[in-house]
């Protein structure tokens, strides 16, 4: 299991690294999700040495990394280039990532097919993402993306499954283990997120404070897929619409709250018997 330093939008990258280890975990998986945090789009070898580094003192692992983009982007080929590359550098096993539009889905497997050799060298599994908001996407859930996956057909290709995303995207008609059922053979790694549902709109949570059913989530999930507990805390969706950051980052204190809460509640989960 890892801890996205998407908790920690609005601080360092050391710091947020400094965070998660001192919770007890063992990985970190670190997030370049623009409209989630700030970053530098460089992707640079030096940028990917600092990190492994500061990963490695702090006695952390990176297994992933989500660095996302829309694959059917007229740049989109050496972009998802440069980010194979800083993921290689970090010892990362899997890059995750958007897809895009179901229109442009001729353009996101050309991609994809133009850097399977690239992934293979790597030895790395590109992870595709289904998304939170908007419409119309690929994957807009697991039963969507899975033929898309398996038509391609390749181990370095699967879909990462966001079990918060598909309740919220769905506007609530959906909860994951619903949607995962008929797609686990195509799903390599797993993202936990929350949310409280209110008359308001959706506010972002410690996993298990909220509305998505991880009990039964969890119940079906393969023992050995690796997961990764991602809370955005600053985002806002108010009226359900777009995720907005919020002006200020979240304090420290209610963000190590939110982590423990998290931690303690998916160890608790690993330890049920369903």
């Amino acid at each position: 299991m890892s801890v996205s330093t998407a908790l920690f939008d609005g601080y360092s990258m050391e710091l947020a690294v400094e965070e998660i280890a001192a919770v007890g975990a063992a990985h970190v998986e670190p997030a370049f999700i623009s409209g989630y945090v700030d970053f530098d789009d460089l992707f640079a070898e030096a940028q990917a040495l600092k990190l492994c580094r500061t990963a490695q003192n702090a006695g952390l692992g990176i297994n992933a990394v989500s660095a996302h983009l829309d694959l059917s982007g007229p740049d989109a080929i050496e972009a998802l280039s440069r980010r194979i590359g800083f993921a290689a550098g970090l010892g990362a096993s899997f890059l995750i990532t958007n897809a895009g539009p179901a229109r442009n889905s001729a353009a996101i497997r050309a991609t994809i097919d133009a850097l399977l050799p690239r992934l293979e060298e790597a030895g790395m599994v590109l992870a595709l993402e289904n998304p939170g908001h908007g419409s119309g996407d690929l994957l807009g859930s697991a039963r969507s993306g899975a033929s898309f996956v398996r038509d391609i057909g390749s181990p370095y290709v699967c879909l990462n499954h966001d079990a918060g995303n598909i309740f919220t995207y769905s506007g609530e008609t959906m909860q994951p283990a619903q949607d995962i059922a008929d797609a686990i053979d195509t799903v390599g790694h797993a993202h936990l997120k929350d949310v409280v549902s209110t008359g308001e709109g959706w506010a972002f949570c410690a996993i298990g404070d909220g509305s998505v059913d991880y009990a039964s989530y969890w119940a079906v999930l393969p023992a050995t897929l690796p997961v990764c507990i991602e809370l955005p805390l600053r985002l806002e969706r108010r009226r359900r619409r777009d995720p907005q950051r919020r002006n200020t980052p979240v304090d420290i204190a209610t963000i190590r709250g939110a982590l423990r809460r998290s931690l303690e509640f998916v160890n608790a989960l690993d330890n049920a018997e369903f």
